[in-house]
């Protein structure tokens, strides 16, 4: 074979060892993929998993094991996750988790739980007092905490500063909600004299939704209480909700549902909206997908809605939670603590992200306190953690998403309402459309038997 080797011996024996040496190689580098993980870690995330993907091998060098990180849909982490936690197969031994789906996981018995009980151990590490407590509220069933927080999303309004400037409107004055209503009047213009209103001072949308949940959460009315009852039901709801009202719909509107995607972007670039709800992690949404407006945008705390008053409020959310199927809780919960309770990676990761960590030791990194261009050469990070400290919780459970959609229906009701009676008997009618709608969630919760099972 050799003799006929048409280059001679030397290449020959050349290109032979070539090709061992690139079998070898490839037989490690297969046996390495291949091998099975100490740990499996999924996340929904793109931009957590590639932070992920940069720091875990320091924990791995560090422990001495292998982690493998997952890149799943979000769907797939609700439905098959909770599926196969019931049916007892693989799962990973860690997942991050979005905002509420932890009451899709905690409807039945604790013990139930697919999840780990992290109670005794947050508490055992100071971890209540070293992170926003507040946050720990999402990821809690009965006073059991499930899942550690990712993230504190503060919110406040990202507003377009060469169009409030231009118009010699001091956004330092503006300290509550009455105060931010008649600077609005000033900006909801007819600019072109044709009878249709050309630039609106605030994005609301139209069903309410979020916006107007956010907004309830700022004063502490919540859906449920930490023992998850109904809580929603009070008169300050029916202020909000008439507020609302006025400010999204007839001849006095100060706001415009902008929507999303293309739809918002065109909106804001143009000036149609000039004020917008925004949580940490929609101002990196602007950087990205709006250039064209880098130095004219700045950030403001949300007005409160009394002098002194909260100026803040919350707007999704992720945690991390380990799987009971784990063969390593305590190693699962050394790379829980690893990705989430390093400085120097939330600090890098904030300025990936804008996301401010509930993990408070890390707000003192250099990262908090550099100017961003793009907001006005403001120092984002700082205003955003000062928001951070006065964060609302949010308390999730099995009937969240049900609530919210009975909400909606209490708020479309009274919109219809306000669209043809305006304000005659409209407390009166939003009063018995709560009613209504509280009995029917009662009905429907008086039927989990476990909800309100005392903790043990």
């Amino acid at each position: 074979m050799i003799s006929d080797f048409p280059y001679g011996k030397a290449p020959f024996w050349i290109l032979v060892a070539a090709i061992l040496s690139g079998l070898v190689v490839w037989g490690a580098s297969y046996l390495q993929t291949h091998e099975e993980p100490d740990l499996i870690f999924a996340t929904f995330a793109q931009n957590h998993y590639e932070v992920y993907r940069e720091v875990i091998p320091e924990f791995e060098k560090k422990h001495g094991v292998r982690v493998q990180l997952q890149l799943v849909s979000i769907r797939a982490l609700q439905s098959r996750l909770q599926s196969a936690l019931l049916a007892g197969t693989d799962v990973p031994d860690l997942v991050e988790l979005v905002n509420p789906s932890m009451g899709y996981f905690t409807q039945g018995p604790l013990e139930d739980v697919g999840f780990i009980d992290l109670t005794d151990r947050i508490f055992a590490e100071g971890l209540d007092q070293r992170m926003v407590w507040e946050r720990f509220s999402i990821w809690s069933s009965r006073e059991r905490i499930f899942a550690i927080p990712h993230d504190v999303h503060p919110m406040g309004l990202v507003y377009r500063r060469d169009i409030v400037e231009s118009l010699g409107i001091d956004v330092d004055a503006i300290e509550t909600w009455d105060d931010f209503l008649e600077a609005a009047h000033i900006i909801t213009r007819d600019l072109t004299g044709n009878g249709v209103i050309d630039r609106y001072a605030l994005d609301l949308p139209s069903d309410g939704n979020w916006a107007l949940r956010g907004l309830l959460m700022q004063q502490d009315i919540q859906m449920f209480d930490q023992q998850g009852r109904l809580t929603f039901n009070q008169p300050a709801t029916i202020d909000t909700i008439i507020w609302y009202l006025r400010a999204s719909r007839g001849p006095d509107r100060i706001s415009f549902p902008a929507g999303w995607g293309q739809t918002f972007s065109r909106a804001f670039n143009d000036g149609l909206v000039v004020f917008v709800f925004t949580p940490d992690w929609r101002t990196r949404q602007y950087q990205m997908d709006l250039p064209g407006l880098h130095g004219k945008l700045a950030f403001m705390p949300l007005p409160a809605w009394e002098p002194g008053g909260r100026r803040t409020s919350v707007w999704g959310g992720t945690g991390l939670a380990i799987t009971r199927q784990t063969a390593r809780p305590e190693l699962a919960w050394e790379l829980a603590k690893f990705l989430y309770l390093d400085v120097e990676t939330a600090g890098a990761f904030f300025l990936q992200s804008n996301i401010v960590p509930p993990f408070k030791e890390a707000w003192e990194e250099p990262e908090f306190d550099e100017p961003n261009p793009y907001y006005s050469n403001q120092r984002l990070g700082r205003i955003l953690v000062d928001l951070a400290r006065q964060a609302p919780p949010e308390y999730v459970t099995a009937y969240t998403e049900l609530t919210h959609s009975k909400f909606s229906e209490v708020f479309l009701n009274a919109a219809l309402h306000f669209d043809r009676r305006g304000e005659t008997g409209l407390r009166e009618y939003i009063q018995e459309e709560l009613d209504k709608a509280q009995a029917y969630l009662e009905r429907i919760m008086a039927r989990n038997v476990f909800l309100f099972e005392p903790a043990q």
